[in-house]
């Protein structure tokens, strides 16, 4: 039996000690929300609302408890003030796992504009940032980004780029 990629990346989140998972639906990150809503030792908290998600997730920090917030990269704008507030007020970090809407070859009109959004958001709120292109690569990005999270200096976001996204659907 060969294992599926969602498989694959949710063995990675578990690997990375992930606890608790705080997600806004996201149609291209659906597979492995799916897959984390079916149980397991990763607790899934699904939310209508970014700014709800990023609040949650600092609060589980603050108890010792490793939290990823999922969301598309157009959640960012919505969750702006709750971000610019925890991370530049009161250096309150998370860690962010965003699909890349809008980035190169994207078919709907109403998505270019997530990707340049995206990018100006993450530098302005002093967010560290990669993209994983494969599943392969999701272990170590996670990893790294709970490291740098664990320094208490920086939120940090990982970006599901396009390859990633295709690979979790198994259109690659």
């Amino acid at each position: 039996m060969t294992t599926t990629a969602v498989e694959l990346a949710y063995e990675a989140l578990v690997a990375a000690d992930v606890e608790v998972v705080v997600a806004v639906p996201d149609s291209q990150l659906s597979p492995l929300l799916s897959r984390l809503a079916a149980g397991g030792p990763i607790a899934y908290v699904q939310v209508n609302d970014e700014a709800t998600a990023v609040a949650m997730a600092a609060g589980a920090n603050l108890a010792g408890t490793r939290t990823l917030v999922v969301m598309e990269n157009s959640g960012l704008r919505r969750a702006c003030e709750t971000l610019s507030r925890l991370i530049l007020s009161h250096r309150q970090h998370v860690a962010l796992l965003v699909s890349h809407r809008g980035s190169f070859g994207e078919a709907n009109w109403w998505g270019i504009a997530h990707s340049p959004t995206m990018t100006a958001h993450l530098d302005e709120l002093r967010i560290r940032s990669t993209g994983v292109e494969s599943i392969a690569q999701f272990k170590d990005a996670l990893d790294a980004a709970f490291a740098m999270l664990g320094t208490g200096q920086c939120s940090v976001c990982i970006i599901a780029e396009r390859p990633f996204l295709q690979e979790l659907k198994g259109t690659a």
